[in-house]
């Protein structure tokens, strides 16, 4: 029976990584991010229920749009992934064993949802962007704020560390509002220093510092990963003119570089 909840929650978990996506793209242009149907950005068109069906539509429409034949960004699937195995991770984490478990795990794991999808569409939206969406901000600090007061009522926990966050959050939001006045912008450096602040209500900080290590080799990751690919549209022969590089690796390119010229 476990097992059925445990796919319920992953195929749950694949539908936030969906609609995150969606959000990123919407959310700084002030679109309407639940009453009005998905579109493909290229042309257009909007997507049927078929388009939408997390992990399926991706693979079976082999990344592109089904309308005008659009690459779709791997991220998308990535995403949509990458959430079901965070949710299937937390539902196992906070011990929500169908049909037995309590108020208290389930409270738990929807306080961590909310936070997952805060955190994701800020960082979504800032990559993007290079802003960190107030509105976002404000939905989580809400969110944190009355599991707190559930905390504090009804589970009797030590909410010191939540109070003490949560005063600096209001002097930075007083900072940032000041700063929005005076040069007519928001201080983007405040917006990051309330962002680490909202990660810190719900995080401990040494797992913080963790994060802070992971998140650096993401970044060098990434950047080598852009780098190489760069070279390697200037120059599709890179690989070739290393006498070092392992045959096999050579061989596996030069295969899917013939595969891709044949499926164009």
């Amino acid at each position: 029976m476990n097992i059925i909840f445990c796919i319920l929650i992953f195929i749950m978990g694949t539908v936030f990584g969906s609609f995150f996506t969606l959000a990123v793209y919407r959310i700084p242009l002030g679109l309407n991010i639940t009453h009005e149907r998905s579109f493909c950005p290229n042309c257009n068109h909007k997507l049927s229920f078929k388009d939408l069906i997390p992990i399926f539509s991706y693979i079976s429409l082999k990344g592109r749009c089904r309308y005008c034949g659009e690459k779709v960004r791997i991220r998308y699937l990535v995403l949509e992934v990458f959430s079901g195995i965070v949710f299937l991770i937390a539902y196992l984490s906070f011990n929500i064993n169908f049909p037995f478990f309590t108020v208290e795990n389930i409270i738990d794991f929807i306080a961590f949802v909310c936070f997952y999808v805060t955190v994701v569409l800020i960082s979504g939206i800032d990559k993007e962007n290079v802003k960190i969406e107030k509105r976002v901000l404000l939905f989580g600090i809400i969110t944190q704020a009355l599991y707190m007061l559930y905390l504090y009522t009804f589970d009797m926990s030590n909410i010191y560390r939540y109070e003490m966050y949560l005063v600096i959050m209001l002097i930075l939001f007083t900072i940032d509002t000041i700063s929005l006045k005076i040069k007519g912008k928001s201080t983007y450096l405040i917006q990051i220093l309330m962002f680490i602040d909202y990660i810190l209500m719900y995080i401990p900080f040494d797992i913080y510092y963790m994060l802070i290590i992971l998140s650096i080799f993401y970044v060098i990751v990434y950047t080598l990963y852009k780098s190489f690919k760069l070279n390697m549209k200037n120059n599709p022969n890179i690989l070739f003119d290393n006498e070092k590089l392992n045959v096999g690796v050579r061989i596996l390119y030069r295969c899917s570089f013939n595969y891709n010229r044949i499926s164009k």
